[in-house]
């Protein structure tokens, strides 16, 4: 029964935002990833730009961190991945008689662009069956992926390439690729620990070679870049794409300037901003951005931020234009009035974080609580005795990884924010 209530509090609170106002200033800013869209840029919310790399010189992504064993494949560069139907015996036998009628669109297995960890290569796993992965399956007695599957990947180049996805084991993913008549065959490795702190490490098929193109995966909060969308058919889009574990709320249709994240429902979907923000008018030849549209992006570290689009270049040059404001640090609060809880930070965390709290009264029923999201409690803290502004250091040395909330009892009004734990 306790787990239900807190079920329906968890349900009804992480709906809504409510701003905490701080000496806000409206910021213009500009990325631009190049004529042509050729480049991606990591951006931060806080910092600006923090990597823009060239998007068209790797071929495969391979999840670092995380369960999932993502293996993305880079539409932007035009490369198209097929499954092949064949057992992996067959990997020497397969040939070009094998890929007729495999080849066309419908057939074609694409990076989902609602989350960084659903690849080309995973999206073929049966949902029924929590340990198949895609291109391999689960083993939870050796903790490895062993691969079942073939593959055909269409080059850049137009050229058709079989591809095995042999195993993960040991923090390496071990993988073969071949021209589809079996010439030129490779067998390489690629460990996942030359990558850390990185969502995926990159490799070109085309020069055999490993890429280091993220910034550390706790720098950034959004991606622009051109990618692959289904629509209703694959078509190459440009847009922006939030990191893991940074929300966006949309507002529309809204004024600009008065409007409040208030009731509005935050989205880990990553391109909960997307694309659909402009849109070309043939008629006057020029990209127009849709008005009356605002995004709330809480970044990695717990700020929520007000951003609206301004202009778009297009191909031209590959400039966004926007405003951003700093609103506050994000909160749920039961009663209204000031949170309580005004920010948790580092987030994620791993060993330790801090969270900044404004107490005003003390009471000894003030406390800090964790609870994962069934509901259970990791953690229960009692406050100091101070009041005012209170700066408490939250150990997370024992918590495992994954998403959690801090709920806090101050002055007989509940205040909550998620924590993200990882290590």
């Amino acid at each position: 029964m306790k787990n239900k209530y807190f079920l329906t509090l968890l349900i009804t609170f992480t709906a809504i935002y409510l701003p905490v106002q701080l000496s806000a200033q409206q910021v213009f800013d500009v990325v631009s990833i190049g004529p042509g869209y050729t480049n991606q840029a990591f951006y931060s919310m806080e910092n600006g730009e923090q990597a823009n790399v060239s998007n068209t010189d790797w071929d495969l992504a391979f999840q670092i961190t995380g369960f999932q064993a993502t293996i993305l494949v880079n539409g932007k560069n035009n490369v198209r991945l097929f499954k092949s139907g064949k057992s992996v015996n067959d990997w020497s036998a397969l040939s070009a008689a094998d890929t007729v009628g495999m080849l066309n669109p419908g057939n074609e297995l694409l990076n989902q662009d609602t989350s960084w960890w659903s690849g080309a290569f995973n999206i073929t796993a049966d949902p029924a069956n929590g340990f198949d992965l895609g291109w391999g399956v689960y083993d939870f007695a050796t903790h490895a992926v062993t691969g079942d599957s073939l593959f055909f990947m269409k080059m850049s180049t137009g050229e058709i390439k079989k591809v095995w996805i042999q195993s993960l084991m040991n923090n390496t993913y071990y993988f073969a690729y071949a021209n589809i008549d079996g010439s030129a065959e490779v067998n390489t490795t690629f460990s996942k620990s030359a990558f850390t702190g990185k969502n995926f490490g990159y490799y070109s098929i085309a020069t055999g070679t490993t890429l280091d193109r993220e910034p550390n995966k706790y720098t950034w909060d959004l991606s622009f870049a051109q990618y692959m969308s289904a629509l209703p058919f694959p078509y190459k889009v440009s847009g922006v794409l939030a990191n893991d574990s940074v929300s966006v709320a949309k507002a529309y249709p809204v004024d600009e300037q008065t409007v409040t994240p208030w009731g509005l429902t935050p989205s880990y979907y990553i391109n909960t901003i997307g694309y659909e923000w402009k849109a070309y008018d043939f008629n006057s030849n020029a990209w127009l951005i849709q008005d009356s549209t605002v995004f709330f992006v809480t970044d990695r570290m717990g700020f929520l931020w007000k951003m609206v689009f301004t202009g778009f270049g297009g191909s031209a040059n590959g400039n966004f234009e926007f405003h951003k404001e700093k609103l506050s640090a994000t909160g749920v609060q039961e009663n209204g009035g000031m949170p309580a809880l005004l920010s948790v930070a580092p987030n994620p965390a791993s060993e330790i974080t801090q969270l900044t709290l404004y107490v005003k009264n003390y009471n000894a029923d003030n406390r800090i609580s964790i609870f994962d999201l069934n509901g259970k409690a990791v953690l229960h803290q009692t406050l100091p005795q101070q009041e005012g502004l209170i700066t408490l250091p939250v150990s997370t040395e024992n918590i495992v990884n994954g998403t959690y909330l801090v709920r806090l009892l101050v002055d007989g009004k509940l205040t909550m924010q998620k924590l993200v734990v990882v290590k």
